[in-house]
């Protein structure tokens, strides 16, 4: 299970294993589809759930630098806290492993799951590499991790793609049921218990993009109008930033596969469409986000925060709930 300090701290802290697994296992965690615009956008106003918790009551320490008003001081997490402790070698050969007890490959079929482990290592090591050695402070370092994490996403998609076409290829038709009918293996990289989150299947259809906190970024939206100042010109723009955010929830949302087992080059280009979506998302709204928050005072960026509190806490509540299905 993922933490709430962990989630707070980091936007999507699993991403390495949630989209590897997807694309490399048909009947594999789905729990890729379930970051969206919801996730995005509260990654951005996250840092106060951490910060709030760690606000001097008088004055900043001698070595405390106050970076902004809702998030004061840079909060040191290493990068093992924030997106796993094992090495990208590790997890490949998890995953390498998996594969071999799926569908027992012969002589031949070994160089090229050679090859795959090699890519999967430089996958998940690339994905990690965008992992922070502390919590983002300000909602602009923010919106750049995110951004980070999700163009190496794509990026590495590029990487796994020739090496995994090359092994599937090699597989005979039963090999390819056997690795179809791996799902009861679905769980986190490295794990080997089942994972009940990584299955969701409902009337033969897998359940995908629904988001564990459905309707926060909206929350966040309102909270972000109510904090603004009483300007009517502001509380314009505030509106005309929550409808465009409102269209880009939806955008995202409009990405999810309609085709509930996709061959597996099908899964590479749903999972690029998905990133693409995602990332235009991050690049049209981080602008505009700034835009509005930067220009509040110190009064008006405390009160978002208080204002975030049932928000996130709504959130987290979602969220764990999610992860106990």
């Amino acid at each position: 299970m993922v933490s709430p300090k962990r989630m707070a701290a980091m936007f999507w802290p699993d991403a390495a294993d949630d989209l590897v697994q997807y694309v490399l296992f048909p009947k594999g965690n789905d729990r890729f589809w379930q970051h969206g615009y919801d996730s995005i956008v509260g990654a951005a106003f996250a840092g106060s759930a951490i910060d709030d918790r760690r606000r001097p009551r008088s004055g900043p320490a001698p070595n405390q630098v106050i970076v902004d008003a809702a998030t004061p001081a840079k909060v040191p997490l290493s990068s093992a806290n924030l997106c796993g402790g094992t090495s990208a070698a590790d997890d490949a050969n998890a995953l390498i492993e998996r594969i071999e007890h799926a569908i027992g490959p012969n002589a031949s079929q070994r160089d090229v799951l050679e090859q795959l482990r090699t890519a999967l290592a430089q996958v998940v090591e690339r994905i990690r590499a965008t992992c922070p050695a502390a919590v983002p402070a300000t909602l602009a370092e923010r919106l750049s991790a995110i951004q980070d994490r999700i163009w190496a996403m794509r990026d590495v998609l590029l990487t796994l793609r020739l090496p995994f076409e090359t092994f599937y290829n090699s597989l005979t038709d039963e090999q390819q049921r056997r690795l179809r009918g791996d799902a009861a293996n679905s769980g986190k990289i490295g794990a080997d218990v089942t994972n009940g989150r990584a299955q969701s299947v409902a009337d033969g259809r897998v359940q995908r993009c629904v988001e564990p906190a459905a309707g926060v970024a909206d929350s966040i939206m309102r909270a972000i109008g109510r904090a603004a100042p009483p300007a009517e010109q502001q509380r314009a723009g505030v509106e005309a930033l929550r409808l465009r955010s409102a269209a880009m929830a939806r955008l995202i949302a409009s990405s999810c596969p309609t085709d509930p087992q996709p061959d597996p080059m099908g899964r590479f280009a749903a999972a690029s469409d998905r990133l693409d979506v995602m990332l235009f998302a991050v690049m049209s709204m981080g602008p505009a986000l700034q835009q509005l928050y930067d220009p509040l005072d110190n009064k008006q960026k405390m009160g978002l925060s208080r204002a975030l509190r049932p928000v996130r806490r709504s959130g987290l509540a979602g969220e764990r709930s999610w992860q106990g299905q």
